[in-house]
C-alpha cells in the first residue's frame, strides 16, 4: 500500500473513528455517572441503552444509504445529484426517526416490561428510556449530515462539531444526576441537550456554509426517483441491522435471565468495548466512500484496490486497538467502584476476553462496508440471520444455562458464533466479485423549476 493510498483512507477513517470514540467515551463518562447510583441502576439504564441502540443502528442505515448513493454520484461528477441526495436524506432521515421515537417516549416502562425485564428495571429504567426516545431523531439527522460532509471531502467538520458539542454530555449529566439529584434521567436530559445543539450546528454548516452543500429539496419526480434508489438499497441494511442490534438486545436480555450481576457486567463490557470498536469504524466509512466512489466511476481495479487496501489497514489498526481494550479493562474495578466486587471481576474479564476478539469485529465492520457499498445488501441480511440467529443466540444459550457457564457461555456464543461465521461469509463473498456491478456513465441531473432553493 503506497502513501497516497494511506493518506486518501486516512482522511476519512482518522477524524471519523475520532468523533465515534469521542461519542462512546462520553457516553461511557455517562455510564460511570450513573453508576454511582447502584448496581440495580447500572443495570436498568444499561438495558434501556440497548433499546436505544437498536433504534440507532436500524436508522444510521439511512447514512449509509446517503454516502453510497452521493458517493456513486460524485463519482460520476454529478454535484446536483449528491445535494439532491443529502438534503433529501436529512429530511427523510428526520422523519422516519420520529415515528419510531414517540411510541419509545410514551411507553418506556412498558416497553421494558413487555420485553421481559423486572418490575425494578422497569421502574428504574422506564423514565430514562421514554426521555432518551427523544435523541433518536437528532441523533439519526444528524449521522445523515456527517455522511454528507465525509462524502464531499469535509470529514474533519463533523468531528469539530462532535467535539465541540458532546463533551458538554458528562458535564450537564454531572450537575443534573448528582447536583441537582435527578437521577437516571439527568443522564437523559443531559444528552437531549446537547443532541440538539450539536444537531443544529452540522445543519448550520452543511445548507449554510461554504463548507458544506446547497439545499436543493427535490421536486416530486425527483423524489420518487430517489426513493425506488434507496428503498431496495437501505431496505435490506434496514432489516439487517435490526436482526443485527435485536441480537444484542436478545443477548442482554439472556444476560438478565441470568442474573442482575451479571446484566451489569455485560453492559459494562459492552460499553467499554464499543468505544475501542469505533476506532475502526472510520475505515467502514472510508470502505464504503471510496469503494462506491469507484464503481461510480466504472473502475474495477480501483474497486478492488480501495476495498481490499482498507480491509487490510483496519485490520492492521484493530490489533492495536484490542490491546488498548485489553489495558483499559485493568481500570474497570476502579471506574465503577459501588458496583459489586462479583460485578467488577466479571466486568474486567470479560472485556479482557472481548479484547482478542477486537480485529476480527473490525474486520467484520469493514467487510460490511464494503459489501454494503456494492448493493449487496441481501447478502448481508442472510449473514446476520446465519451468525445472530442461527449461530450466535443458540449457542449462548447452550453455553451459559445449560451447560452453567453464566456470562461466559454468553461471551464466548456471542464472539465465536457470530465473529467467526461472519468472518467466513464475509471473505467467500468478497473473492467471488459478486458483491458489486459497475455503475453506468451518465450525465449531470437537470435542475427543474422545483429543485432549487437557495442555501
Amino acid at each position: 500500500m503506497d502513501s497516497h493510498t494511506r493518506r486518501e483512507i486516512s482522511k476519512i477513517a482518522l477524524p471519523v473513528s475520532l468523533e465515534s470514540v469521542i461519542q462512546l467515551s462520553l457516553n461511557f463518562v455517562n455510564q460511570v455517572i450513573v453508576g454511582t447510583l447502584g448496581t440495580a441502576t447500572i443495570a436498568a439504564v444499561g438495558l434501556s441503552n440497548n433499546a436505544i441502540f437498536v433504534g440507532i443502528l436500524c436508522l444510521n442505515v439511512l447514512g449509509s444509504g446517503c454516502a453510497i448513493l452521493a458517493s456513486r454520484a460524485r463519482g460520476q461528477g454529478d454535484e446536483v445529484r449528491v445535494s439532491l441526495i443529502a438534503t433529501f436524506s436529512v429530511g427523510f432521515a428526520a422523519l422516519l426517526s420520529l415515528t419510531i421515537a414517540l411510541p419509545l417516549f410514551l411507553v418506556g416502562g412498558g416497553f421494558l416490561r413487555a420485553v421481559g425485564a423486572g418490575s425494578e428495571l422497569a421502574a428504574l429504567g422506564g423514565p430514562y428510556l421514554s426521555l432518551s426516545a427523544l435523541t433518536l431523531p437528532l441523533i439519526t439527522a444528524s449521522v445523515v449530515m456527517s455522511q454528507t460532509f465525509r462524502t464531499v471531502g469535509q470529514a474533519r467538520l463533523p468531528l469539530i462539531v462532535t467535539l465541540s458539542t458532546l463533551t458538554l454530555t458528562p458535564l450537564l449529566a454531572f450537575l443534573f444526576v448528582i447536583q441537582f439529584g435527578w437521577g437516571a434521567v439527568g443522564a437523559a436530559w443531559a444528552a437531549i441537550l446537547t443532541q440538539v445543539l450539536r444537531a443544529a450546528l452540522l445543519a448550520g454548516f452543511l445548507f449554510f456554509s461554504r463548507w458544506g452543500i446547497r439545499f436543493r429539496w427535490p421536486d416530486r419526480a425527483q423524489t420518487r426517483t430517489l426513493l425506488l434508489e434507496m428503498t431496495p438499497l437501505v431496505l435490506p441494511l434496514f432489516i439487517t441491522e435490526i436482526l443485527f442490534s435485536s441480537g444484542g438486545f436478545l443477548f442482554a436480555l439472556l444476560a438478565a435471565r441470568v442474573g442482575t450481576s451479571e446484566l451489569a457486567a455485560f453492559q459494562i463490557v459492552s460499553t467499554l468495548e464499543n468505544i475501542f470498536i469505533v476506532g475502526a469504524v472510520g475505515f467502514n466509512a472510508a470502505a464504503t466512500i471510496l469503494t462506491a466512489r469507484a464503481i461510480g466511476q466504472a473502475d474495477a481495479p480501483a474497486v478492488w484496490r480501495w476495498s481490499g487496501s482498507v480491509w487490510r489497514f483496519g485490520f492492521l489498526v484493530s490489533i492495536g486497538l484490542g490491546v488498548l481494550f485489553g489495558l483499559a479493562a485493568l481500570l474497570l474495578p476502579r471506574l465503577f467502584p459501588n458496583a459489586a466486587p462479583a460485578v467488577q471481576q466479571l466486568a474486567l474479564w470479560g472485556a479482557v476476553l472481548s479484547a482478542v476478539f477486537m480485529p476480527l469485529k473490525a474486520s467484520n465492520m469493514i467487510g460490511f462496508g464494503i459489501l454494503a457499498s456494492g448493493g449487496d445488501t441481501r447478502y448481508l441480511l442472510l449473514s446476520d440471520v446465519v451468525t445472530v440467529f442461527v449461530v450466535g443466540l443458540p449457542l449462548a444459550y447452550l453455553l451459559a444455562v445449560p451447560l452453567g457457564l453464566g456470562l461466559w457461555g454468553i461471551l464466548l456464543g456471542r464472539l465465536l458464533g457470530e465473529e467467526l461465521v461472519r468472518i467466513s461469509m464475509f471473505l467467500w463473498r468478497y473473492r467471488t466479485g459478486r458483491w458489486f456491478r459497475l455503475e453506468q456513465k451518465v450525465g449531470p441531473t437537470p435542475l427543474g423549476p422545483q429543485s432549487v432553493s437557495g442555501a
